[in-house]
């Protein structure tokens, strides 16, 4: 099938009243498992690289690469998506490599040099034809590769300015939840956000400790993607724990097995199964 752009998905999401999953993962095993899980289910995917998976999968060329093999021959749409990049310079060099679809976070800055950059990041986008997720307001917590501070919540004058300004075709807003496996929806934020933003399809970062009440009620309530990342990385530990012998492969079909099982379960509480 060929390679899914973010635009598309999230008009189809924005469109059908659900959230795309995006699964952040570190290597080969993991992406298998994730469009495995896509495909069972039906459902469109983002398959995504930060700057630490990036790190240790041999880098925005090797991503690029792996991503878009495996989306080629899925049966389902995937896009092929950069996260938390911190800098213009990885954007460019991220359309280079082929990714599909972008992320620029600028959320540790100031507000104006996030403004400013993501501008930058959008004009780049822009000239390849692809989509920009920003991020406003600060998501906290701790996760591998992305760079983080205390919480910030998006304020929503604050967000109706800066999409207006940047032109952003996504954003990621600070409701409460954490990367990592914690974090509570601000339900009441949420709306507000979505009024000022114009209904702008919203992302939820910290998808992996959210309960599954709480996602519900943030996809009905404008969530249209969400970043699942430790829960994977997670499973993924779990499946390969019991290895023994010399041959790693039984541990890694294992640890392939766990990531998509975890991945089915987030597919269904978003509402994407079916979707593709």
């Amino acid at each position: 099938m060929p390679l899914a752009g973010a635009n598309e998905l999230l008009a189809a999401a924005e469109r059908g009243g659900y959230a795309v999953p995006g699964f952040n993962v570190s290597n080969l095993e993991m992406a298998l498992g994730v469009i495995a899980a896509a495909e069972a289910k039906r459902a469109p995917i983002f398959l995504q690289f930060n700057p630490s998976n990036l790190d240790h999968i041999g880098g925005v060329e090797v991503a690029a690469a792996v991503g878009r093999t495996l989306a080629a021959r899925a049966t389902v749409p995937v896009a092929i998506h950069l996260d938390h990049a911190p800098t213009v310079a990885l954007i460019r060099q991220a359309i280079r490599a082929g990714f599909t679809s972008l992320m620029f976070d600028g959320s540790t800055f100031p507000l104006e040099r996030n403004r400013r950059e993501t501008m930058e990041a959008y004009a780049a986008a822009q000239e390849a034809r692809l989509g920009l997720e920003a991020e406003l307001g600060h998501v906290g917590g701790r996760e591998a590769g992305v760079r983080t501070s205390e919480m910030a919540l998006t304020d929503p004058e604050s967000a109706a300015r800066f999409v207006q300004e940047t032109r952003v075709t996504s954003l990621a807003v600070s409701i409460g939840t954490a990367h990592g496996m914690a974090g509570e929806v601000r339900l009441d934020l949420l709306a507000e956000l979505r009024i000022a933003t114009r209904s702008l399809p919203l992302v939820l970062h910290g998808g992996s400790g959210v309960t599954p009440r709480d996602l519900r009620a943030s996809v009905l309530g404008g969530i249209r993607k969400v970043n699942i990342s430790t829960e994977i990385h997670a499973a993924f530990t779990r499946g390969i724990a019991g290895a023994t012998g010399n041959d790693p492969r039984p541990a890694l079909r294992a640890g392939r097995d766990a990531v998509a099982a975890v991945a089915e379960e987030r597919i269904d509480l978003l509402g994407a199964a079916g979707r593709a």
